[in-house]
């Protein structure tokens, strides 16, 4: 063990053991997965319904991009949409969604589609006009490709609705669960967040999420002790994203970067989100519309 795996562990063991439902990792809907779906559910409409207008769905061909369980294109379908397709590389959940999509009153059926691979969309050209990509984006691992095909996809003037979480989010690693540290993934090598993680998975204290429980309600093995670097994070920064997207011809129409909600330093962190250097790192959520150029 090094210095830095040391302090890695003894710090986030500290905030387990101490930290209250509400605290970063520690989500009261987590630990249930009816909550879960639940949570998550009123998570994606919000980021929708907060950031967006409906009306700019009216009459639109919208793709729901990384749908998951459906829930977003389940609201979508309710809007005077002209049709909703939803699209996962995780096939268990385009099922899911598909047998919900049979049980939902719905104004209109979506459509959902399992992706046949990680490197483009199974769309024909100029199909969409609307492409909604809520809570996804940092989970792409070829982005240049997917970013290339949103294009593709999209008829001239469609636009691209985006809610995320950037890589410079401090919890941009995604393991606040296991590590609550803000920044960990900027402080600490991959190596020493992976060693970290598989150390609190096995403490006696340590309550499992809904991911980490298997059907028989059991806790899963330690998945942390195969590992080598961060799972299912692309580390796309910002100003990566915004070059990407330009490269391919879609234009920023409109960003904005929220700051954190509360605190004591909430009314600073607003103020760093308006320097380039340094937005990133002190947001809470990123909103992004793209405009096929």
């Amino acid at each position: 063990m090094t210095i830095a795996d040391e302090i890695c562990y003894s710090l986030s063991k500290k905030n387990v053991l101490n930290r209250q439902l509400g605290d970063a990792g520690a989500n009261p809907a987590t630990f249930d997965a009816g909550n879960y779906q639940n949570w998550r559910t009123s998570e994606l409409v919000g980021q929708f319904t907060k950031n967006f207008d409906d009306q700019a769905l009216t009459g639109k061909d919208v793709l729901d991009f990384g749908c998951g369980e459906g829930d977003l294109s389940f609201y979508v379908a309710n809007l005077p949409v002209k049709s909703i397709t939803g699209i996962d590389v995780d096939h268990d959940r385009v099922r899911s969604a598909t047998a919900r999509a049979e049980q939902l009153p719905l104004a209109m059926k979506p459509r959902f589609i399992p992706a046949s691979n990680f490197h483009s969309i199974d769309m024909a050209d100029a199909s969409v006009d609307v492409l909604l990509c809520f809570d996804v984006l940092e989970h792409i691992m070829d982005y240049p490709s997917i970013i290339q095909d949103w294009k593709r996809v999209l008829r001239p003037g469609g636009e691209v609705m985006i809610w995320w979480m950037p890589w410079f989010h401090p919890y941009g690693h995604h393991i606040e669960s296991l590590v609550p540290l803000p920044w960990a993934h900027v402080f600490f090598s991959d190596r020493t967040l992976i060693k970290t993680c598989a150390r609190i998975y096995d403490l006696p204290e340590f309550k499992p999420r809904v991911w980490d429980i298997d059907e028989a309600g059991r806790k899963k093995p330690n998945k942390w002790l195969a590992m080598t670097e961060l799972p299912e994070v692309n580390r796309l920064s910002m100003a990566e994203f915004e070059a990407l997207c330009d490269k391919v011809g879609l234009r920023v129409m409109e960003r904005r970067i929220r700051g954190f909600g509360g605190g004591a330093l909430a009314r600073f962190t607003h103020l760093f989100t308006r320097i380039p250097g340094l937005r990133e790192f002190f947001s809470s959520s990123v909103v992004y519309r793209l405009r096929h150029a």
